[in-house]
């Protein structure tokens, strides 16, 4: 009864002795044992033959956990999954296809398993969202969509993160500026259609003035035939800007998802001593990111190789 600590274990224990005795000392059966009782009489039998063999300790609650997993994951593959995670910071499913390109079969619902017995999963509770706009685009370029961020102080001044993102193959272009301004965007649009691998036909950005004038008072004031410069730029590209709805940045989900993918995947985990490191590491994840990363939203594609099955 030593190491019997837990009341229950006690109280079930002893419970069953009651009954056993009745047979044992009281000279009752096992077959009007198990009518009172209400325990088959299997059941009854395996009791006395423990009670008699080990006392009262053998009566005791067992586990009734299998002795062996024929099915468990190896030790290496929980190693891989581990490696995976704490590296990349992905999700089940994108697990699953780096280990499927490695070949190793298993299931995301198996993936998810391991990494929550390994806590290395995150509790989120998630805002169920209904009829939400979600542009649409399958062709490259017929749709880029971008944004700035601020991402980190560096000595004493923030960082701005500019970010265009292709809504039909995610290919992404990321670029540092240490102030947002209409100059900045105008000159990152020009990176964009220089590094693009496609013809840009459109862009989306949000209403910010250093996008477009029309909801601040330049473009509100009669007779004012002034063009934003972002604006002509892309008209002289013969690119459509398009703009969001005021207030509702859902509009632009996957540039405003990718800065937390950024935050998440790089800059939470790069140190650097000054900038032009900072854009050498930068363009090391960005190229990793095209053509290494999967992503869900293109059915575990990677951009270069969503692009190169959009041109088949």
């Amino acid at each position: 009864m030593d190491n019997m600590t837990h009341n229950t274990d006690i109280l079930i224990t002893t419970e069953k002795e009651r009954w056993i005795k009745l047979h044992l000392e009281g000279g009752l059966s096992i077959v009007e044992l198990g009518k009172r009782s209400g325990f088959s009489r299997d059941t009854l039998h395996r009791w006395k033959k423990d009670y008699q063999k080990f006392g009262l300790i053998g009566l005791k609650e067992k586990s009734r956990a299998h002795h062996t997993h024929p099915k468990t994951t190896p030790p290496n593959i929980v190693d891989r999954i581990r490696e995976i995670r704490q590296e990349h910071d992905f999700c089940a499913r994108k697990i699953q296809i780096r280990l499927q390109k490695e070949g190793i079969k298993m299931s995301a619902r198996g993936i998810h398993k391991v990494l929550k017995r390994e806590y290395l999963v995150r509790n989120k509770k998630r805002i169920k969202r209904e009829n939400i706009w979600k542009p649409k685009s399958i062709i490259p370029g017929e749709l880029v969509e971008i944004d700035v961020a601020l991402m980190r102080k560096f000595k004493g001044r923030w960082l701005y993160q500019f970010t265009a993102i292709d809504c039909c193959t995610r290919w992404r272009f990321l670029k540092i500026y240490s102030e947002q301004h209409t100059l900045n965007a105008t000159n990152f649009l020009m990176e964009v259609i220089a590094h693009a691998p496609f013809n840009i036909t459109g862009v989306k950005t949000d209403n910010g003035s250093i996008f477009t004038n029309r909801y601040v008072g330049a473009y509100k004031r009669k007779n004012q035939n002034r063009m934003h410069l972002f604006y002509r730029t892309c008209r002289e590209n013969g690119i459509v800007h398009y703009l969001i709805q005021p207030g509702k940045p859902a509009q632009n989900g996957k540039v405003e998802r990718s800065h937390r993918t950024d935050r998440e995947e790089f800059w939470q985990k790069v140190s650097f001593d000054s900038l032009s490191e900072l854009e050498f590491k930068q363009k090391l994840y960005v190229d990793w990111y095209n053509q290494e990363r999967e992503h869900l939203g293109i059915n575990g594609l990677t951009p270069i190789q969503k692009l190169k099955e959009c041109q088949i």
